[in-house]
């Protein structure tokens, strides 16, 4: 990839178009992530296991075993931790990647700047999360049969699962930054994520307790789940609702903050 982008800068310059840097290294991480089949092979398992869920859910409704506005819920909460486990592996690689194949030298030598580089790579590796939520809309329209909670799913699907998604392609990023791996980066991205989905298997009663509410509150994850029941499947005003908008919130803000004011200037041949 550097050898391209830098041929691209070069033949930029000769020809007076001021492309910015960080869109050309923008271009090239789509064109070799989604040409490349990477995404698309993402894509189709996620396809396959939204499938599944819809299946299940639907019978499951049928049977009165799960409300319509639940079966939503669950829906929804699929595309968002789905979509951010994509946007994780793609940062996760992004950087740790190019020292492990020895390409991140040529892109430095580049006159783009390391907040480029990153800018550009962080905006490709945003891009699956939009393709998710699009395939999303069909069995979420299945599931709600075309009721109006649909649209209230939706909205939040999009907030959720964009705020999200930032959040955790800057946190695989800035684990990528500081890894001389891409297999040390992956590992502590993945057991990262594995911890912050422990809280939605601990028991309904512990959830509901005091604990379970600050628990509920400080992992976004599950900050982002209690919303939406409370707004989609409880129809509950946001009033009430919102506490749970601060967790995924404040980690979007800190992980963007430290990777672009910090981490991203840093970026170097080997992790530091």
């Amino acid at each position: 990839m550097s050898q391209d982008l830098t041929l691209a800068g070069r033949s930029a310059m000769a020809s007076g178009r001021t492309a910015a840097p960080w869109w050309l290294i923008f271009k090239q991480e789509c064109v070799e992530m989604w040409a490349g089949g990477r995404v698309l092979r993402f894509l189709a398992l996620y396809a396959v296991l939204m499938s599944v869920t819809a299946y299940l859910l639907a019978t499951n409704n049928d049977l009165k075993l799960v409300t319509m506005k639940a079966s939503v819920v669950v829906a929804v909460t699929s595309t968002i931790t789905f979509g951010l486990f994509m946007g994780l592996v793609i940062g996760a690689e992004s950087i740790s990647g190019e020292r492990e194949r020895a390409t991140l030298e040529p892109l430095l030598l580049t006159p783009s700047g390391s907040r480029q580089i990153v800018l550009g790579k962080f905006l490709a590796a945003l891009s699956p999360w939009p393709a998710a939520f699009v395939l999303s809309v069909p069995y979420l329209a299945t599931l709600s049969h075309w009721d109006p909670v649909l649209w209230t799913a939706l909205f939040w699907c999009a907030v959720l699962g964009s705020l999200l998604a930032v959040a955790f392609v800057g946190f695989g990023m800035l684990v990528s930054i500081w890894s001389d791996s891409s297999k040390v980066s992956l590992f502590i991205c993945l057991l990262v994520y594995a911890g912050l989905l422990i809280p939605a298997q601990l028991p309904t009663e512990f959830l509901n307790s005091s604990g379970g509410v600050v628990v509920s509150a400080i992992d976004p994850l599950e900050s982002a789940s209690r919303l939406l029941t409370m707004v989609v499947d409880e129809n509950r005003p946001l009033s009430q609702a919102w506490v749970y908008l601060v967790a995924p919130a404040v980690m979007t803000a800190v992980i963007v903050g430290v990777l672009f004011l910090h981490s991203a200037r840093r970026v170097r041949l080997a992790a530091e």
